[in-house]
């Protein structure tokens, strides 16, 4: 078989072909390079910015590991300034669990529960986490989560109701399910907004348990509704990732103390800045 296929790489026609896919290889991985070179000064231009303006945080504690953006670096500095070092966590919206917000958690010690309404995505974050699963460290919950079973889910799965950690992303229907959870009370709630709204935008996308998120606009809700929203739960809203993607909340008290110095949410709104998803190439299944 070997002899058949070097005989066929020294015909003319094999032999441009393969000459063409190595080349576009080639020119794949230069513009990807030149894109995170492109992604990285931008993000240093906006952390100088941030930084001139006083707005340390959250902006100067971004990192990413397995979080779509700085999301892991921001809580883990929020979880330092609370002194909590493992803890609980529940993620909703989990995806493939290669690349979420409480992935970090996981391999870092905490425990917690993913619920994700796709099939092939828990299937995938299964195999990713096999050590994970055997060692009762993660539980993995394939099921479609609306505003109307959220609570009734949390309790089947045995979240414990002091989880510490909250991580929503359910893209068109974040907002009426964190605005139905009743069943825990987190200290920490990382919810997704939609930052092509205008911060003082009160604009909610219309309710649907059976819709999906379809590319456009309409998905979850202005930074406002949920700053209202959190603030009814007993929440305060105390930074937006650099990338306009994920809102970071924590408890009243818990914010009063270590957050002293929050301004309102129309000063921490971040926009909508997709071209900056990172996305590394690299494996982060460990």
């Amino acid at each position: 078989m070997n002899i058949i296929k070097n005989l066929l790489k020294t015909l003319p026609g094999v032999r441009w072909f393969l000459d063409m896919k190595k080349q576009l290889c080639m020119i794949r991985f230069q513009v990807t390079q030149q894109t995170r070179i492109q992604q990285q000064i931008y993000r240093q231009t906006l952390l100088s910015a941030r930084l001139q303006e006083g707005k340390i945080f959250p902006a100067a504690y971004e990192h990413q590991t397995f979080s779509q953006n700085g999301e892991d670096g921001i809580l883990r500095e929020i979880l330092r300034r609370l002194e909590i070092d493992t803890g609980r966590f529940v993620e909703i919206g989990s995806g493939d669990g290669l690349e979420n917000n409480t992935r970090l958690l996981l391999e870092t010690g905490w425990e917690g529960v993913w619920f994700d309404g796709s099939k092939e995505c828990c299937a995938i974050a299964s195999k990713a986490n096999q050590k994970h699963l055997e060692n009762k460290s993660l539980k993995i919950k394939q099921s479609l989560v609306t505003a109307e079973n959220v609570n009734e889910l949390i309790l089947k799965m045995e979240v414990h109701p002091d989880t510490e950690v909250l991580s929503l992303d359910l893209d068109l229907n974040t907002y009426h399910i964190w605005e139905k959870i009743e069943t825990i009370n987190p200290l920490i709630a990382i919810i997704e907004y939609n930052g092509f709204m205008p911060a003082d935008s009160k604009w909610i996308a219309e309710y649907n348990p059976h819709g999906y998120w379809n590319g456009d606009f309409n998905m979850g809700a202005a930074l406002k509704p949920l700053d209202e929203l959190g603030k009814k739960k007993g929440y305060k809203l105390i930074g937006c990732d650099l990338s306009g993607a994920n809102a970071f909340f924590v408890l009243n008290n818990l914010a009063d103390r270590h957050f002293p110095e929050t301004p309102d949410a129309i000063s921490l709104f971040e926009p909508a800045q997709p071209f900056l998803l990172n996305n590394p190439e690299h494996r982060r299944d460990l």
